[in-house]
This record gives structure tokens, C-alpha cells and sequence, in this order.
């Protein structure tokens, strides 16, 4: 008999700080809906752990440092994109070359903000990560531990749900 957690025992020990867990990312957050999709975000990522949790308790301080990352993680991504928004629009003022034309980019950028939150988390992220940070597809299909035909999907998802907001607005 091994003394290492198995997954029925991670999810016992998941479902019993749950609720402290989501408390815990809201005020990180300053989100209740994402800490909530965080939440559920950590509860589908127990299978995937691979450390040896010897107990409970040691359980306990892995979920609660994975709720850590994952906030941080997002606060780091958000950041950046309002960077980058804000650094469009900067990009785009020699361009604009009436008061109509700057309003029309800016509601453009709203509009792509706007449908960017309309996207799952995965797919918001697996765009970011492609065009952001200029990572490779299989460099993300490591990174997020999926298929490279998945995050094939989810850019041309991404891209294809942006320009059809674009294109009905």
C-alpha cells in the first residue's frame, strides 16, 4: 500500500477547502465569476498532478499554491492585454485622421476586448500565447498540456469569433 494521495483523495481534499479556495482567489481577484472559473479550472487540473502528496494536509497546500499561480497567472495576462490595448491605440493615432476615424478605432477595440471576453479561458489564452507572446503551437500544446490540433482550434476559434464580432459591428 503506497502513502501517496490518489486522485479520489485529491478531490476529497478539493471538495472539502472548495469553498475557502474560491473565498481565496475572489479577493484576488476582485472577481466572483472568475474566481469561480478559476475554481473549476483547478478542480479539472487535479488530475494532472504528478508531485507526491504524502497527506492531506500536504494536498491541502498544493491546491491552494496552484489557486496562487493560476490568480497570478491571470493578473499577469489581463495586465498585458490592457497594455497592449492601450499601446494600439497609440500605434493607431497617425492613422486616424479625423475625430470620426479615432472614434471607429476605438470602438474596434472595444469591440475585439469585448468579444476576447466572450472566449473560454483555454482559447483566450492559447490566442494570447500565439500572438502575444509569440509562442508556436507546439511550444503551447506543451505548455498547456494538449494537442497541437487543439490549440490549432482554439487560435482559429479565437480569430474567427473576433472577426465575426468585427464584421456585425
Amino acid at each position: 500500500m503506497s502513502n501517496v494521495l490518489v486522485y479520489d483523495d485529491l478531490v476529497s481534499v478539493f471538495t472539502d477547502v472548495r469553498v475557502e479556495l474560491e473565498r481565496m482567489l475572489r479577493g484576488r481577484v476582485r472577481d466572483p465569476h472568475l474566481a469561480a472559473d478559476l475554481t473549476q479550472d483547478i478542480f479539472l487540473r487535479l488530475r494532472r498532478i504528478t508531485s507526491p502528496l504524502p497527506n492531506r494536509h500536504e494536498a491541502r497546500l498544493y491546491i491552494f499554491q496552484m489557486a496562487r499561480n493560476l490568480a497570478t497567472d491571470h493578473q499577469r495576462v489581463e495586465g498585458r492585454r490592457t497594455e497592449i490595448l492601450a499601446g494600439a491605440t497609440i500605434l493607431f493615432e497617425d492613422v486616424a485622421t479625423s475625430l470620426e476615424d479615432e472614434a471607429f478605432a476605438r470602438d474596434q477595440i472595444r469591440v475585439v476586448d469585448a468579444a476576447l471576453d466572450d472566449l473560454p479561458k483555454h482559447c483566450r489564452d492559447v490566442l494570447y500565447m500565439s500572438r502575444m507572446l509569440g509562442m508556436s503551437h507546439s511550444e503551447i500544446a506543451a505548455e498547456l498540456n494538449v494537442s497541437n490540433s487543439l490549440v490549432e482550434k482554439y487560435v482559429v476559434r479565437a480569430m474567427l469569433h473576433c472577426r465575426a464580432k468585427l464584421n456585425a459591428g
